[in-house]
């Protein structure tokens, strides 16, 4: 009797073994997501401007929904615009570090915002967005549809434009 291992042994092993396969299994999601979401790349200033402006055209004379002044606060918000009629499906950054001439790009889905997108903060390198700072909600950003959101240009030549599309 002394080489039988008993069956709550088993149990214990297949419960420990399950869980760090979900552990793996929820990193490997994780990776995939951000691979997939998010695009460094390093670029000139020029290539970032043009890169700027071509999203910037999809917009032609929009007022972003948001406006800050030159301290990154709150100062309007250009909400006298009618609803859009579609619903945007996606959520995009772009913002341009002038010191390490890197653009960084990230598409959010919708869906991932309406799950928790109260105040939440995005990083963008050294740049960051507060939503709870821009007084926006996820209601807010479909109500319009796929809108400018934000176009800020910082003195030292960084760049964020949020859009939704």
């Amino acid at each position: 009797m002394a080489g039988k291992v008993k069956t709550w042994v088993w149990v214990v092993v297949g419960v420990v073994i399950f869980g760090i396969l979900g552990i793996i299994g929820m990193a490997a999601a994780g990776l995939w997501f951000v691979k997939s979401h998010v695009d460094i790349r390093s670029t000139t200033s020029a290539e970032a401007t043009s890169d700027f402006q071509t999203v910037r055209a999809r917009f032609p004379n929009q007022k972003p929904l948001i406006e800050l002044d030159e301290h990154g606060s709150f100062l309007h918000a250009n909400t006298d615009r009618p609803a859009g009629s579609q619903r945007p499906e996606t959520l995009n950054f772009m913002a341009y570090d002038p010191r390490d001439d890197r653009v960084v790009r990230m598409d959010l889905p919708f869906w991932l915002l309406r799950l928790k997108m109260r105040g939440n903060r995005i990083d963008l390198g050294n740049s960051n967005v507060d939503f709870a700072k821009l007084r926006l909600t996820v209601e807010d950003l479909e109500r319009f549809g796929p809108t400018l959101i934000l176009d800020r240009k910082d003195r030292d030549g960084s760049r964020v434009l949020i859009w939704s599309q």
